[in-house]
């Protein structure tokens, strides 16, 4: 399906490529995360997780203490693969 994201984006948790809040729903295009449909969405305190129908996970927002998977802890303000999955197929994700 498709993918909105709107709130707070202090940290890039909304996926839209900056810090900037969004009072109104704002769809990110597909192929910000792969061209594939978005399946599961969740959502930290400050972060965000998202499974494609591929069985893909991306993530994005603060980084600090590893929360998006990607063994830094730097911010992502766009949806980001998680390579660590890579090859495997995941059905649920939880944040």
């Amino acid at each position: 399906g498709a993918l909105w994201s709107w709130g707070d984006g202090q940290w890039g948790q909304l996926g839209q490529g900056d810090e900037e809040p969004r009072q109104q729903p704002q769809r990110l295009c597909r192929e910000m995360y792969g061209g594939l449909p978005a399946v599961m969405v969740a959502c930290g305190f400050l972060h965000t997780l998202l499974l494609t129908a591929g069985g893909c996970v991306w993530s994005c927002g603060l980084g600090r203490f590893g929360p998006l998977g990607h063994n830094a802890e730097a911010n992502e303000l766009r949806l980001r693969l998680v390579d660590h999955f890579k090859g495997d197929q995941i059905v649920m994700v939880a944040a």
